[in-house]
């Protein structure tokens, strides 16, 4: 295993759902940790240590996500499932959410259907809509943003 392969398992990693991943592989011993922010929004403040160890030698690395200053107040609603999303509970209905309108933790932000059950979105905190990040009737996939809020 290179320098290259721990990069693309770190990669999907950081893409993935999972919270931890310990890989033992041909000598090399790879811990990954993921730690949430712990506001109602679940946004990834930072990526612990990764640790890296060898035989031969011991590398230690601290990953941790960069994000703007400007945008610092910017919270995720995210997809709590894999499904289609809609904006609004029909096709001449108004959506649930626009760009500038305020919404408080609880509100529906939008619908999910999977496997022919439709799943109300709530938001998790309270805030200004900034985008609505997903098109209505798109798949989205599992953590996917649907809806910015400031």
């Amino acid at each position: 295993m290179d320098i290259n392969d721990i990069y693309g398992i770190i990669d999907k990693f950081d893409a993935s759902g999972c919270s931890e991943l310990n890989l033992e592989m041909n000598g090399v011993c790879l811990g990954l940790k993921k730690t949430m922010h712990e506001a109602k929004c679940d946004v990834p403040v930072k990526k612990d240590i990764v640790r890296i160890n060898t035989e031969q030698e011991q590398t230690v690395t601290t990953i941790q996500d960069v994000q703007p200053q400007s945008d610092e107040h910017i919270k995720e609603i995210k997809a709590p499932l894999v499904g289609t999303f809609y904006t609004a509970a029909g096709p001449d209905e108004e959506p649930f959410v626009k760009p500038g309108q305020s919404v408080h933790a609880g509100d529906v932000i939008g619908i999910i259907e999977a496997m022919k059950l439709m799943n109300e979105v709530t938001a998790d905190c309270d805030g200004t809509v900034k985008e609505v990040a997903a098109e209505n009737g798109t798949m989205v996939e599992y953590g996917q943003p649907l809806v910015i809020l400031n």
